[in-house]
């Protein structure tokens, strides 16, 4: 009986509490205009206007963690990893952000919830993804990146040092301490919390999943969809998509890399507006954006083991700075996360790191559902917030949230983290994580 309620108030747009007071989501976001496309509001965002407003933004101050590792001369860039401090004159919480894939910590997304928190009288921390070039290269103790397990452990110990760092430097935490991110993000905070229940270093005391996926894969292989019917299979699928519909993007010099990143941006505004996209159009910019970061990881990991790359881009077993990487980039986005992951990044793991380690548990932890029992342990200290029609989600994902997490608000419109911008929504993470 009880499932049958929860699937009729998902139908009617209402979200459940299970700890907390009732929330109407019929009442959030009333003015936003991409509800019924999830891919543009996942592409798009929120309007402007529809923005938190804040008394006082202001932008981090800067810390920077020196690498111990030895960096190939063409991957010196990233050489540092850095992430952002915005401190309160007095003695306040502490909200710790995780930025979502491929985001840093001064990503537009990740700047905006910092000051959302700051300026609801938070101290804040905000760290760059585990996907980004800047861990991959200076913080990943494994050539080939993206094993969430691991480096999840290795990003708890950033933090730890860093609020350390930050007392030592005059931060005042009154003891309240909360982990939360967007989309990876928030898949990497409860792990972390989930890391900090073990080893009580921290002491945080809620997190915060925003958008969050519940398998790591699943959600990948729903990206990589949108290429594949968009007939990208390879990289001479990609070249000739960029060929037909593209080239104007390419050839337009008033448009730039920066444009692209579409979650830190007002699109009205923007030279891309005037391409008027279509739906297929930004399925496929979605597609490549993550396909982008996983290409990354191939690249990274390809130059990092030299002699003993598995060779999936090329015959070169090593670098110099100015080397065309014109054929490793198309290569590198012929490779899918989840091929990335099954075929590279698993017997890499196996080979160097953990013997013992089967593909079926490598695969789980890739799961939410592979922590259950600390959910169940912690359900009413994990604040779930996500739209039902966010793209990375599944109907089995989404029947497992409803079924899983008791402190959680499901909007039925937004899109992947399109909505987390709205003034609503912003105010909501805040005072959902306050609740009692």
């Amino acid at each position: 009986m009880i499932k049958k309620i929860l699937l009729m108030m998902i139908v009617l747009g209402m979200s459940v509490i299970g700890f907390a007071d009732e929330v109407d989501v019929s009442q959030i976001a009333v003015d936003y205009p991409y509800k019924e496309n999830a891919i543009r509001a996942t592409v798009l965002g929120t309007p402007k206007d529809q923005w938190y407003t804040f008394s006082h933004a202001k932008g981090p101050k800067v810390r920077t963690i020196k690498t111990t590792k030895k960096i190939p001369e063409i991957l010196r860039q990233w050489s540092d990893f850095k992430y952002g401090v915005w401190k309160q004159k007095e003695e306040a919480p502490l909200m710790i952000v995780i930025s979502g894939t491929g985001s840093v910590y001064n990503s537009g997304l990740s700047m905006y919830m910092a000051n959302v928190f700051y300026d609801r009288g938070y101290n804040v921390i905000a760290f760059s993804s585990v996907t980004t070039m800047p861990f991959i290269v200076s913080q990943s103790k494994n050539n080939y990146a993206g094993y969430i397990k691991s480096e999840s452990e290795q990003m708890y110990d950033i933090i730890r040092k860093a609020i350390a760092d930050e007392k030592k430097d005059g931060m005042k935490i009154n003891g309240n301490i909360y982990v939360g991110g967007y989309s990876l993000g928030g898949f990497q905070s409860l792990l972390i919390q989930k890391e900090d229940e073990q080893k009580h270093q921290i002491g945080i005391k809620k997190s915060l999943l925003l958008n969050t996926p519940i398998s790591i894969l699943t959600a990948t292989k729903k990206l990589d969809g949108y290429l594949v019917k968009n007939g990208i299979f390879d990289a001479k699928g990609l070249e000739k998509f960029l060929d037909t519909h593209f080239s104007n993007i390419i050839n337009d010099e008033s448009i730039t890399s920066k444009d692209l990143n579409f979650s830190d941006m007002d699109i009205s505004t923007s030279p891309l507006n005037k391409l008027k996209l279509g739906d297929k159009d930004l399925e496929v910019l979605t597609g490549l954006l993550f396909r982008f970061y996983s290409a990354n990881m191939t690249f990274a990991g390809e130059v990092f083991s030299g002699q003993k790359a598995v060779g999936r881009l090329s015959d070169k077993k090593s670098y110099k700075r100015f080397d065309s990487l014109t054929k490793e980039f198309t290569e590198g986005m012929s490779v899918s996360f989840n091929e990335y992951a099954k075929e590279i990044l698993y017997p890499y793991l196996k080979a160097n790191k953990y013997p013992d380690l089967t593909l079926d548990q490598f695969i789980a932890d890739f799961d939410l559902r592979s922590s259950q029992d600390f959910i169940d342990r912690n359900n009413k200290n994990i604040v779930f917030i996500s739209s039902t029609n966010d793209i990375l989600l599944s109907d089995k994902d989404l029947e497992y949230i409803n079924q899983t997490f008791k402190n959680k608000v499901m909007i039925p419109f937004g899109g992947h983290t399109g909505l987390l911008w709205h003034k609503d929504v912003a105010k909501l993470m805040v005072d959902k994580l306050e609740e009692n």
